[in-house]
């Protein structure tokens, strides 16, 4: 059952990262079974496809654009901010 939803979270990657990791990951996996390390693979394979998806979809582009205008919004309206005039400013 670990192997078929390691298996499916390989699969979920995009095409391209698959096409070259897939057997690799999978040969990895069923060698950590052996030894018992096969929980950390699962769980990395689920970071990996998370992180794989954010910079194939360049969404990090996005992230860090909003991030950066609220940052720009706080620096020139910060004092109109309602926690400036809760701490007395």
């Amino acid at each position: 059952m670990v192997r078929s939803l390691y298996r499916c979270l390989v699969w979920s990657h995009p095409a391209s990262f698959r096409m070259r990791f897939e057997e690799e990951m999978l040969w990895i996996f069923d060698e950590a079974v052996a030894t018992g390390g096969a929980a950390s693979l699962v769980v990395d394979a689920g970071f990996s496809l998370i992180r794989q998806w954010l910079t194939r979809l360049e969404v990090w582009k996005w992230i860090a654009a909003s991030a950066a205008g609220i940052a720009l919004l706080v620096i020139a309206f910060g004092s109109f901010l309602p926690w400036d005039r809760a701490l007395g400013r």
